[in-house]
């Protein structure tokens, strides 16, 4: 019998509660303890009271980009560390791009679908965070 693995905890913040009703079931089959949000408020009640491993934003919100988003946790002590994937549509060239301006850790794409996003983000774990 092999080692027992904790869930990894994941905040995803979408302003799309269509999106986060597609993608979390999702995430949590591909073995995430997620916490889905819509908005800035509850995004930061999560990642201060649940501090995930993980945290993954769309690139476009109203209230807040997914870049100045990054940029912000990566200023405070508590989630300046946490990892950080960037999800969206956006073209690869733009997500790669952006990821590099605002040190974010990866980037998946909506576009790839619902069980997709599951399986690469646990690629992405296994490269930057175990």
């Amino acid at each position: 019998m092999g080692e027992v693995v904790s869930a990894r905890r994941l905040v995803l913040i979408d302003d799309s509660e269509i999106v986060l009703a597609v993608l979390a079931p999702s995430l949590t089959e591909a073995g995430f303890e997620v916490r889905a949000v819509s908005s800035l408020r509850q995004f930061i009640n999560a990642v201060l009271d649940w501090r995930p491993h993980l945290i993954v934003t769309d690139l476009y919100m109203p209230d807040m980009s997914g870049a100045q988003l990054c940029e912000w946790l990566r200023s405070q002590m508590d989630t300046a560390k946490t990892p950080i994937i960037i999800c969206s549509s956006a073209p690869a060239e733009e997500l790669e791009r952006v990821v590099r301006e605002v040190d974010a850790d990866g980037w998946v794409s909506k576009d790839d679908g619902p069980e997709a996003l599951g399986v690469r983000l646990n690629e992405l774990c296994e490269e930057i965070i175990w």
